[in-house]
């Protein structure tokens, strides 16, 4: 009986983790096919535009290469995230943050938004490959929205880690907004999105003229 119990224990735990495979697959499949299966498709829209346009507009046709560019480049950096993720000799968050850090001062610095980093050194907790995905996409698409929308000259990105907790903070000293009164945009949606599935919480503090602080908390 107790070698009964014992083999269907196992047999439990096994089929959670192909269930937790599976998932995950299905998860990579979604994001190949919705986010660079799009943009596959506008690199080629864009491109037979350029070519329509070469002989009589020649700006408009550049503008058409360089709109496809940019999707090239979106697609590669999509690959990158992909591959990074699934490896698991980067489940240690500190590397994680290493290419949260990387991320965040190249897009401030595009919108030229001067952005000080706070973060752990030596940060001794593990993500699985889910968790370290919705976190990091959630982190990217905040970052977005602050380079974006807020027209910021200076921002706070910071990070607190403990063994039971993971915080982060974007902070910037931007146009704000009413959040009563702006529609929420698919970016804040889908950062709701991924709070829930880590069961976070996420909270904007904003107001016109008094810039954004958006904290987001999980346990780990």
């Amino acid at each position: 009986m107790l070698l009964l119990f014992a083999g269907w224990k196992f047999f439990q735990y096994r089929l959670a983790q192909v269930k937790k495979l599976q998932s995950m697959r299905n998860n990579i499949s979604r994001n190949l096919h919705d986010d660079i299966g799009a943009s596959l498709s506008n690199i080629g829209i864009l491109n037979e535009l350029a070519k329509r346009n070469m002989e009589q507009d020649k700006d408009k046709a550049s503008e058409y290469l360089s709109r496809a560019a940019e999707d090239i480049q979106h697609i590669s950096e999509n690959l990158g995230d992909i591959v990074w993720n699934i490896n698991p000799m980067f489940d240690n968050i500190n590397n994680l943050l290493i290419r949260m850090k990387r991320y965040g001062a190249d897009m401030a610095e595009g919108k030229n938004i001067r952005t000080v980093f706070d973060m752990p050194e030596d940060a001794d907790i593990h993500l699985p490959m889910d968790k370290r995905s919705d976190f990091y996409l959630l982190y990217k698409e905040a970052v977005n929205n602050m380079v974006k929308h807020s027209n910021a000259k200076n921002a706070l990105i910071k990070i607190a880690a403990s063994s039971s907790q993971l915080n982060l903070w974007i902070q910037d000293d931007g146009k704000g907004f009413d959040e009563t009164i702006q529609k929420e945009g698919n970016g804040l949606y889908n950062m709701r999105q991924r709070a829930n599935q880590l069961s976070g919480k996420l909270s904007i503090d904003t107001s016109p003229g008094n810039g954004t602080t958006l904290h987001f908390s999980m346990p780990v």
